[in-house]
């Protein structure tokens, strides 16, 4: 059995963004991988195979950690290395892994290209990304692999709810944590243009302590300069779990980042909801229906005039395009191999 060192920022089952790194490492388990993983953090998790923390929590000693990750690295055995969304973690080790000529793979959605990330360049086999639009410093080198996103759908395979509890289509879901790059401005914007029954609930909280609270402090002040606060609500942030009593319970559900595939949104398709999403989102999710462009009169109009999607249609374009599972096959084409 191919061992696999499976690489991420942190294990914890009840975390409101970082979950799903868990389901990710099973995911590989189930396809046949003897997994082992190392992550930045440990807090819980309920995984049948060797889950290693090198200390690294918010605070903590990056040298003391750093020691522990090379010493973990040079002594376990494995036969790939799988890099989850975290480049520190790959500049870290590719040394080691590029002298033993140990095939490397990165999955990475973001568009810049970091300092670690270029000293991490050198061990790496492939990148695999959602769209074509993450990293395009990448565009025509053979290495970067669109895979699309994928969702564990038995995890996301909630039970429907009846039409009589679920929120009215007014009622609009966000979940995402607050940061620039999710503009949540454009959302604010259109309700402020859409008739007074509608409202939106928002569950996320800022996380990059470098960025985040200054574009919290801009929301909040948005809020307040359109007239919106009866009609916006700041949920905060809960455990990923606790989502799937959430997302049935609403209709619609509304992102607007751009050019990429956002994972709470095949999440929220998957349990019915209908999505609004811009126009290059939807290509890359292959789903039909998008505002024309991401001006807030645009959105608002597409809100206006749409119609509910069945769970039934919306599962499909996951269950076909972005399960997890699927997702895994594609990468395992490259990783088994050593390509």
């Amino acid at each position: 059995m191919l061992k696999l060192l499976f690489i991420t920022p942190k294990i914890d089952e009840r975390h409101d963004d970082l979950a799903f790194a868990s389901l990710w490492a099973k995911a590989f388990a189930d396809a046949g991988y003897e997994v082992t993983v190392i992550a930045g953090d440990v807090v819980s998790h309920s995984l049948p195979f060797p889950v290693l923390s090198v200390g690294h929590a918010q605070g903590g000693s990056w040298l003391r950690s750093f020691l522990r990750f090379q010493k973990l690295i040079v002594t376990l055995k494995y036969d790939r290395v799988f890099v989850h969304m975290n480049t520190r973690w790959l500049a870290a080790g590719a040394w080691y892994w590029w002298i033993r000529r140990i095939p490397t793979y990165l999955w990475f959605t973001h568009y810049t290209r970091t300092i670690t990330f270029r000293i991490g360049e050198i061990c790496l086999s492939r990148i695999f990304a959602a769209t074509k639009e993450s990293l395009p410093q990448f565009e025509g080198d053979p290495r970067k692999i669109v895979t699309g996103h994928g969702i564990d759908t038995a995890y996301w395979n909630v039970a429907d709810v009846p039409d009589a509890e679920r929120e009215p289509m007014t009622n609009l879901l966000v979940v995402h944590r607050i940061s620039r790059s999710k503009r949540f401005e454009i959302v604010l914007k259109t309700l402020a243009l859409l008739p007074s029954q509608y409202c939106v609930t928002h569950y996320g909280r800022p996380q990059d302590p470098s960025q985040d609270p200054e574009y919290a402090a801009e929301i909040e002040g948005l809020v307040s300069s359109l007239g919106l606060k009866d009609r916006v609500k700041f949920m905060g942030a809960i455990p990923m779990p606790e989502l799937r009593n959430i997302y049935p319970r609403y209709r619609v559900f509304v992102n607007m980042v751009p050019k990429t595939i956002d994972k709470t949104v095949l999440e929220a398709m998957y349990c019915g909801l209908t999505p609004v999403i811009n126009c290059a989102h939807a290509d890359a999710i292959g789903y039909p229906d998008a505002p024309a462009d991401d001006s807030p009169e645009s959105v608002a109009l597409f809100i206006k005039t749409m119609t509910q999607k069945s769970r039934a249609e919306l599962r499909r374009i996951v269950e076909e395009r972005h399960s997890l599972q699927s997702l895994i096959e594609k990468m395992s084409v490259y990783i088994r191999p050593g390509n």
